[in-house]
């Protein structure tokens, strides 16, 4: 795959550690990871790797609003890109 796929748009959320350790989720950062490499690579998806495109949010980055300033940012790009796209949500709570 030579091209860009530039009207792709992801959040990412990894919780990953929390303020109580039992409710601790580590690996949901590495599926998180692993998702925005995938999406990103040239040869798989496509997603230019850019904020723009590509957002990931983990561990202390996942606060309420750090999430709903997210999902706010993906619905404007929802709404403002009127070509083909796909929208991902990974969301582990």
């Amino acid at each position: 795959m030579s091209e860009q796929f530039i009207h792709g748009y992801a959040l990412l959320i990894g919780v990953g550690s929390t303020v109580d350790p039992r409710l601790s989720l580590p690996v949901t950062v590495k599926d998180a990871l692993a998702v925005k490499t995938i999406l990103t690579d040239p040869h798989l998806c496509a997603y230019p790797n850019d904020a723009n495109h590509v957002r990931l949010l983990h561990d202390q980055g996942t606060t309420r609003n750090a999430v709903l300033d997210g999902l706010d940012w993906l619905a404007e790009k929802a709404s403002a890109d009127q070509g083909n796209r796909i929208l991902i949500e990974c969301l582990y709570w």
